[in-house]
């Protein structure tokens, strides 16, 4: 797996350009808040926020791309009104960017992010920038200017609907360089898990050189189904280099003391008051009761 980054500097997934020499080139890469990780659930802080806020991301897309840069499968699409993600701890409007794929050799591994160390096959990222910066550009020179949301995929033995028109168009971007048209374009909601509610947050980077401290990271604990002929597509295109691009996942990174939030399940912050205010009433009235016994 290999591609160009600033500077000129060439990086890949292995060897003396891989992972553990990035930040010989690209100094970021070095940094004390990068991703992926690894996340322990026995060590993660419970919050409670409210629901993401999904806005246009019901609405089919006007058209749909997807490039073979090299090291990924990226998705792109025009839409009559971005798709937005607020909400969900966020702290502003998220606009969508772009969705790309990591994956293995083999479905025992491909995701970035593991969780208690466990790896899926495949992971998705959607990646948004934060409105008030104006554009990606500007937004990845910022501590918040991304919101990506990591989903995590498990082996089926269906095809993955969503998926179908993304697999059917890689067989015209075998080479790297290479774009299509999907013929379908889904809603990004196709793409997300049922269950979105439970997640974990933490602040982190991108997982690609130039490794930018700029993405406050979203993983869903619900992983998408996606079958072995769907993933089998997906370890038929290739890199600059003329292999096969597999393995484009980065190993989990230092945690340095961050801390990794997860939502708390089915307690939105309305809820949350409504629990507290139960709990008031319930020791306002155990107190009435004791007062008329004494």
């Amino acid at each position: 797996t290999g591609a160009w980054a600033a500077g000129g500097h060439h990086w890949t997934y292995e060897g003396e350009s891989g992972p553990s020499h990035w930040a010989n080139s690209f100094d970021a890469c070095g940094g004390k808040r990068q991703s992926p990780i690894n996340i322990e659930t026995g060590s993660v802080k419970v919050e409670y926020w409210q629901p993401f806020m999904f806005k246009n991301y019901n609405v089919p897309a006007t058209a749909m791309r997807v490039a073979n840069n090299g090291h990924t499968a990226k998705v792109e699409m025009d839409a009559k009104t971005a798709p937005r993600v607020s909400q969900g701890g966020l702290k502003g409007d998220y606009i969508f960017a772009q969705m790309h794929f990591h994956w293995g050799a083999d479905s025992a591994q491909g995701s970035e992010h593991t969780i208690d160390g466990v790896r899926y096959p495949l992971e998705m990222h959607i990646v948004n920038y934060k409105a008030s910066y104006g554009d990606l550009g500007t937004a990845v020179t910022k501590p918040d200017g991304l919101a990506v949301l990591g989903v995590m995929f498990e082996v089926s033995n269906t095809n993955n609907a969503a998926l179908t028109p993304l697999v059917n168009a890689l067989a015209n971007i075998t080479d790297a360089g290479a774009n299509a048209v999907v013929s379908t374009a889904y809603p990004l909601q196709a793409f997300l898990p049922k269950d979105t509610d439970k997640f974990y947050r933490y602040e982190g980077s991108l997982t690609t050189p130039t490794c930018n401290e700029a993405v406050i990271w979203t993983v869903f604990d619900t992983p998408v189904e996606v079958s072995e002929s769907q993933l089998k597509a997906l370890r038929g295109i290739k890199t600059e280099d003329g292999y096969k691009l597999v393995n484009n996942y980065r190993p989990p990174q230092p945690l340095n003391n961050r801390k990794v939030l997860v939502s708390g399940v089915g307690n939105s912050a309305d809820s949350v008051s409504m629990k507290k205010m139960g709990l008031a009433l319930y020791f306002m009235s155990t107190m009435t009761v004791i007062m008329m016994n004494m």
